[in-house]
């Protein structure tokens, strides 16, 4: 009896875990670009995506992890260049957030990884080698790029977080969002190279 029950269990826990589990979509908007001479360029923002907690130079911070993906859907090059101020501040000097862009390459394989498969967020912090001072990138006509940002936050009660890249003629912006708090840090440019 023990090894009839046995067989039952080994079949039923073998068929529960070689099922597959359902996927996320865990992209939150879409943003599409259009210059004078009808290039065309589109932004696929994330959620946001893992958590946990932080510390450097004595200070606690959360933290939330996005993706970003620029398709260029043009017969033409795009220059794309960003860097982000060291701090950002909110309301009051005590709530401010640092935005760093980690070296390591994202791909669409870890979308469904917690923290979309960035690991040691405490080292990756405090360790700027693992950190691109700029993002500088040529997105080939009809190419695709995708880069991490990581947001570390120091705010009370912070809330959710929604995230994005924002284009004003050549300008771009990241538009940052957390609970009522929103702030457009000038983050560097994107422009088709003709």
């Amino acid at each position: 009896m023990k090894f009839i029950v046995s067989v039952i269990l080994f079949f039923v826990y073998f068929n529960s875990s070689s099922q597959s589990k359902p996927t996320r979509n865990w992209v939150d908007s879409e943003l599409t670009y259009t210059d004078s001479k009808g290039n065309l360029m589109k932004f696929i923002h994330s959620f946001p995506r893992g958590g946990g907690v932080v510390h450097k130079n004595g200070n606690e911070y959360s933290y939330v992890v996005f993706w970003t993906r620029l398709l260029n859907q043009s017969a033409t090059p795009i220059e794309l260049k960003v860097k982000f101020p060291a701090v950002t501040y909110f309301k009051s000097p005590e709530s401010y957030i640092h935005v760093v862009l980690p070296k390591e390459k994202m791909s669409l394989d870890k979308v469904q990884v917690f923290d979309y498969g960035l690991t040691n967020l405490q080292a990756f912090f405090n360790d700027e080698s693992n950190q691109l001072s700029v993002l500088q990138k040529k997105i080939q006509p009809n190419e695709e790029y995708i880069f991490y940002t990581a947001v570390f936050i120091h705010i009370e009660g912070w809330g959710p977080s929604r995230a994005k890249f924002e284009l004003k003629d050549q300008d771009l912006f990241y538009k940052i969002s957390m609970a009522s708090d929103t702030a457009m840090i000038p983050c560097g440019s994107l422009y088709f190279k003709n």
